[in-house]
């Protein structure tokens, strides 16, 4: 296996709302909750449906400072540039998860112990585009689950 690998996020409608999906489900939640009585509860909904939008705007659009628009790795490193062009050395925590064709990243710059960057990457298959090429995201899923040593307890 090769020692570097890059990896560029695409734009993708279904990463966007894969990420917003939380946020609209909490605004269902309380529109719900609106109409059993609790109407006070609508006060609520712009901050649930501004969050999903962000996170549509990070994770789906690739828009704002700190959305993750390619990773990297080199020499058993992983680095992220961010939207405002920044290459950042990254540890992928514990708390990421990695299916077959999805992988939830949650990344801690190194150094750091309260910013994370949290990137959804979907691999393409027949009939649903993805957001990463095929090839990249499946040797990407190799290092992080085998090629990494010194894994992050948190």
């Amino acid at each position: 296996m090769s020692s570097r690998i890059e990896l560029t996020l695409s734009p993708s409608v279904l990463v966007g709302l894969l990420a917003a999906l939380p946020w609209l489900l909490l605004t269902a939640f309380l529109v719900i909750v609106a109409l059993a009585g609790k109407t006070w509860l609508l006060v609520a909904t712009p901050v649930a449906l501004g969050g999903a939008a962000l996170q549509y705007r990070c994770n789906g659009s690739l828009l704002g400072r700190h959305s993750v628009n390619s990773l990297l790795i080199e020499d058993g490193k992983l680095f992220a540039k961010t939207g405002d062009n920044r290459q950042v050395q990254v540890l992928p925590l514990a708390s990421s998860r990695i299916w077959s064709g999805l992988t939830l990243l949650k990344l801690r710059p190194a150094g750091t112990r309260f910013r994370s960057y949290t990137t959804i990457l979907l691999a393409p298959i027949a009939g649903r585009p993805g957001n990463v090429p095929a090839d990249d995201f499946r040797r990407l899923r190799v290092w992080l689950r085998l090629g990494r040593s010194g894994r992050p307890s948190t």
